[in-house]
């Protein structure tokens, strides 16, 4: 054997026994399968791309809702619910992103913000009534953050806010000013209104405005929530811990699937790649996890390593009966295939844990 063959055979060894201690732990053993309904289009970059989705209701025709997408090599991507791409912004470095619908406003139905690092800002979005996205280029919001992370939005009494986070914990809750989107050029500004931080590395998060609390994923040690008031206090409550069964290793995507006051919390589980659903009420208890297996009949892959996800009780279609949930997909159908998002019925998932 040559020195050269030798050397090949080796480092053939080494990556195999690496992939063999990278492998994830299984589901939970009563996680039960699913499978998806739809898959979209691919993203634009190859490689860990695309990341976390929120959800568009169009109002006046459900079936023209769309799924806006982060591509954190790109900027952002728009699907319809056929998984067809629509629209695509070249913002930067987006990671993840969120969106509330503006009421009573004319020309815009909907305000969507992304974490982007490539500036280390908040980058906005207007989504008019046919939710096709403007990006204010000029509206960035300067966070001074090391690098923009996990995103979601919230809404009070107060008005429109951000939650923003850093891989080094930190947290910051920003208030809008939107008076200014009807003007010619639209134009938001923002103030910061609190500062917390939490224990180890974050990321996804989302917003009870109803409740006003706010889920929060701590990657290693589990779900977390506190008040989402900007003048309360920022003390941590446990929900779930990373327990190397329901949960592993790294928490990531995080929604909420709204039924009247009640509702389900939604959490990936990257690590057995699988979704945990929790009551949305106090005292929060886990009702069961769901995988994604491929589909035979239509070729559509399952799903796995995901990271964001989104849910919206409000799409309901032929397809989507009791709404829709839309996860990340870490892996598609290869190695070398870009990352794409899934479409999951929530009638299957309801019937699978009994919800």
């Amino acid at each position: 054997m040559t020195r050269r063959v030798f050397i090949i055979l080796l480092f053939s060894s080494i990556s195999l026994a690496a992939c063999v201690v990278e492998s994830t732990v299984p589901p939970p053993a009563t996680a039960k399968p699913i499978t998806a309904t739809v898959e979209t289009e691919a993203v634009q970059s190859l490689d860990d791309a695309a990341d976390d989705p929120a959800i568009w209701v169009n109002e006046a025709d459900i079936e023209l809702s769309r799924v806006i997408g982060t591509d954190k090599n790109f900027g952002i991507e728009v699907y319809s619910l056929a998984g067809e791409k629509l629209q695509s912004i070249a913002a930067g470095r987006t990671n993840n992103v969120d969106l509330r619908m503006l009421e009573g406003n004319g020309r815009w139905s909907a305000l969507a913000a992304a974490s982007n690092r490539s500036n280390n800002t908040i980058s906005l979005f207007l989504i008019d009534r046919q939710g096709t996205l403007t990006w204010l280029q000029d509206s960035e919001i300067a966070t001074g953050l090391t690098e923009p992370y996990g995103l979601c939005m919230f809404a009070n009494a107060a008005g429109l806010q951000v939650f923003v986070n850093d891989t080094d914990g930190r947290y910051q809750q920003w208030l809008l000013d939107i008076s200014s989107v009807d003007a010619r050029e639209p134009a938001i500004s923002a103030m910061l209104v609190r500062e917390f931080a939490v224990p180890s590395q974050p990321e996804g998060c989302v917003a009870d405005d109803e409740h006003q609390r706010l889920f929060v994923g701590v990657e290693n040690e589990g779900v977390r929530w506190l008040s989402a008031h900007h003048r309360a206090s920022a003390r941590l409550w446990a929900i779930a811990d990373i327990d190397g069964d329901v949960l592993v290793a790294d928490v990531e995507g995080m929604s909420l699937y709204h039924a009247g006051s009640k509702g389900y919390l939604v959490v990936s589980g990257q690590g057995n790649n699988s979704y945990a659903f929790y009551n949305r009420l106090p005292p929060f208890d886990y009702r069961g996890s769901v995988f994604v297996v491929e589909d035979t009949s239509t070729g559509i892959d399952g799903t796995s390593d995901t990271d964001g996800l989104d849910v919206s009780s409000s799409v309901r279609t032929p397809e989507y009966p009791q709404g829709l949930l839309v996860v990340q997909d870490g892996s598609n159908t290869g190695p070398r295939e870009p990352q794409n998002f899934k479409y999951l019925s929530w009638e299957k998932i309801a019937s699978a844990l009994g919800l």
